[in-house]
């Protein structure tokens, strides 16, 4: 069973899958014009050959058997093999056997449990494989509905979101997240009725490889951006629009702006003052381990500069304090 289960697992058997639409993708081509020597597609029940060109593709075929069809095959044997046991167990029962006919005897016993063997083997590669390809199609489930909930939240983001740039990667995030979701639609649930008996070989010279045009190419990059470069545009373009209210801008609204600053950064925590920050009860709600509390204050460049150089080896409670001293 487990020589079954590694064959259908095997990168050979999926870089086979893959390579099947890459080649018949070049079928089409093909046969739109009059095949020559440079330019031809053959496939028969063993093989597939492609020549596009300086490409040359020579798949040989995986060798497969169907679950169910080889069963009956064992069933009709062993019934034949029972006809010649009963036969022999009657001449034995009665004495009526020669002496060879206890060792044909024997043999036939062991061909028979052979057989029953046989059958239980493709019986528990059929559920077992089956049970895998079940527990993927549910993970496969599962994802569809966390991207769906993560593109509801991000919409949701997007709408409410009045920084441009941040707004942008939004945007492209929901896109990505669009595309994943309509790709799990893509992965269904198959009943798996076969064996590969014996895993497929491919040689190919001079593949060509698809990519992608060169405007795209260059634009992801652009848009794709890390999450510190975004926050460092967010702060710089934050900065330049203070420094051009700065001069019509009272201590007080300042403060205010402050304030506002600082409140936003203290509700990225579950606590919400400095005894629940620095409180040991772990199964409190607003509990939060030392290196969960310094990965938010790492994301938070301008209050990180504003902490001591060392707060990273400060106790949890000594950091809690910093915090709230801000």
């Amino acid at each position: 069973m487990e020589k079954y289960i590694q064959n259908f697992n095997n990168p050979i058997y999926k870089e086979y899958l893959d390579k099947l639409q890459f080649v018949y993708s070049y079928k089409i081509k093909i046969l739109k014009k009059e095949q020559d020597d440079s330019r031809y597609f053959k496939e028969d029940a063993k093989t597939i050959e492609l020549k596009y060109n300086n490409m040359h593709i020579l798949i040989t075929k995986p060798k497969y058997k169907n679950i169910f069809h080889e069963i009956e095959l064992i069933k009709a044997e062993k019934k034949n093999l029972l006809i010649d046991y009963n036969n022999l167990q009657y001449k034995i029962l009665h004495d009526l056997n020669k002496e060879t006919d206890f060792k044909k005897y024997k043999d036939l016993i062991e061909k028979l449990k052979q057989l029953d063997d046989k059958v239980k083997i493709y019986l528990d590669y059929y559920i077992k494989i089956n049970e895998i390809n079940k527990n993927k199609y549910e993970v496969n489930i599962k994802n569809r509905e966390d991207i769906k909930k993560k593109k509801i939240e991000l919409y949701n983001d997007i709408l409410q979101e009045q920084d441009s740039i941040l707004n942008k990667k939004r945007i492209i995030d929901y896109l990505e997240f669009s595309k994943q979701y309509y790709n799990t639609y893509n992965k269904n649930e198959n009943t798996i009725d076969f064996i590969i008996e014996k895993l497929p070989e491919i040689k190919e010279d001079n593949i060509i490889k698809k990519t992608v045009k060169k405007e795209k190419q260059e634009i992801k990059p652009k848009l794709k951006k890390t999450d510190e470069e975004i926050e460092k545009e967010a702060r710089s373009k934050l900065k330049k629009k203070i420094k051009e209210k700065l001069d019509n801008t009272s201590q007080q609204d300042l403060d205010k702006l402050e304030k506002a600053v600082k409140d936003k950064f203290l509700k990225l925590f579950k606590f919400k003052n400095q005894k629940e920050c620095s409180d040991r009860a772990y199964k409190a709600k607003h509990f939060m381990k030392k290196p969960e509390i310094i990965d938010i204050i790492k994301k938070s460049k301008d209050i990180e500069k504003r902490l001591p150089d060392n707060y990273m080896s400060l106790s949890k409670a000594d950091i809690c304090q910093e915090l709230y001293k801000l």
